[in-house]
């Protein structure tokens, strides 16, 4: 089976599958980008290096609206994998394939249809959630479900660490899904018309400081913002610049008795700290490291 991958990270999952499959090319998408990983990408091995390191060829997609169909044509793949992916696919693409178009989506659909699903789970303290391998139509991950594999979120997990899991059980459900595809042995399952959580849409500085609840208990709001470090320097750097070169690490939290105002910063001997509702979540600043997850 000759297969054509389509995304935008270097993941044990672009590994798995170059290893275990034939394929024939990569496609790698290209939103805008922000200062790490511009930086990210010229340090280390991209999507492109990968693809070359293996002798596959690579497009670049710089934008929706460009041109890839005569690309996939001329690879003229029978199915077409789909792991982070920025946009959605015309009809015509995602149908050219013989054997359709799938993708991996980090949650246990109809949950969190969109493109952040994880910052959501997040939101929601769902604690319990999953990778889909499902078919791509014309809705926002509303294809019929091929295969689910459920995933644990420890209390205070972060981000990085969920994204490894993912990771590691998504590419054994890709691979699994495939094997399945070959030999013809596929059971489709409808998803329903609505979902029962919200659109898991992008989040910006605005939406991210008018999400914060901080009326939420402290295990709660801990846990919210481990997995969402990346969201945090809106909330504790106020300088723009700064904010584009810098990381937060939300450290351990303190059940105690204050006075301070909740939501307010503060420092005392063990560190810089939120004043949240029953007690403290302390953090801490580090220039940002391409080196550290």
């Amino acid at each position: 089976m000759k297969i054509l991958i389509i995304t935008q990270k270097k993941s044990e999952i672009l590994n798995k599958l170059i290893q275990s499959k034939n394929i024939v090319g990569i496609i790698e998408p290209r939103e805008n980008s922000n200062i790490s990983s511009i930086l990210e990408k010229a340090l280390f091995k991209n999507v492109k290096n990968v693809a070359k390191n293996y002798g596959i060829p690579h497009l670049l997609m710089k934008d929706k609206k460009q041109d890839i169909l005569s690309w996939i044509k001329e690879k003229n793949p029978d199915l077409i994998v789909v792991y982070s992916m920025p946009f959605l696919l015309k009809e015509e693409i995602f149908s050219f394939p013989k054997l359709g178009t799938i993708n991996l989506h980090t949650a246990l659909l109809p949950k969190y249809r969109g493109a952040v699903p994880t910052f959501w789970t997040y939101y929601f303290f769902d604690r319990e959630t999953g990778v889909t391998v499902h078919y791509i139509d014309k809705g926002e991950d509303t294809g019929d479900i091929i295969l689910q594999k459920q995933v644990k979120v420890d209390l205070g997990e972060r981000y990085y660490e969920l994204r490894t899991k993912f990771e590691s059980v998504g590419s054994l459900a890709l691979i699994e899904s495939i094997n399945n595809l070959e030999s013809g042995n596929v059971n489709r399952k409808k998803q329903p018309i609505e979902s029962p959580t919200p659109r898991a849409k992008r989040v910006k500085k605005d939406d991210y400081l008018n999400l914060i609840d901080w009326n939420w208990d402290l295990e709660r709001l801990w846990h919210f913002f481990r997995g969402t470090e990346n969201y945090m320097k809106y909330l504790l750097i106020k300088n723009k610049l700064l904010c584009k070169f810098m990381r937060v690490e939300v450290k351990n939290m303190e059940n105690s008795e204050h006075t301070f105002d909740i939501g307010s910063l503060h420092k005392d001997s063990n560190g810089k700290f939120i004043a949240c509702k029953g007690g403290k979540i302390y953090y801490g600043l580090k220039f940002w490291n391409p080196h550290k997850k």
